[in-house]
């Protein structure tokens, strides 16, 4: 292998390691992601009892699990419970 393939290939590589992480560390489209998930974007905008139906039954899943969550916590750390 010639010096000048070795260069090449560690460009490449390079490369391909900074498209990763500046895919990765997009947290903000993360957060768009969860925002417009939980805002129904998804859903059928042509028929709105669904899509109220799909914003209210997420709303309730979102409700549901951060207080299970606090709920655990609360266990785990003795604050209520046995």
């Amino acid at each position: 292998m010639t010096a000048r393939k070795r260069v090449e290939q560690a460009e490449a590589e390079s490369r391909r390691i900074l498209d990763r992480v500046s895919r990765e560390s997009e947290g903000s489209s993360m957060m768009t992601r969860a925002r417009d998930h939980i805002s129904a974007r998804d859903a059928v905008q042509d028929d709105p009892i669904e899509l109220w139906g799909t914003r209210i039954g997420r709303a309730i899943a979102v409700i549901t699990l951060t207080a299970l969550i606090l709920w655990i916590l609360l266990y785990v750390f003795g604050i209520i419970g046995g």
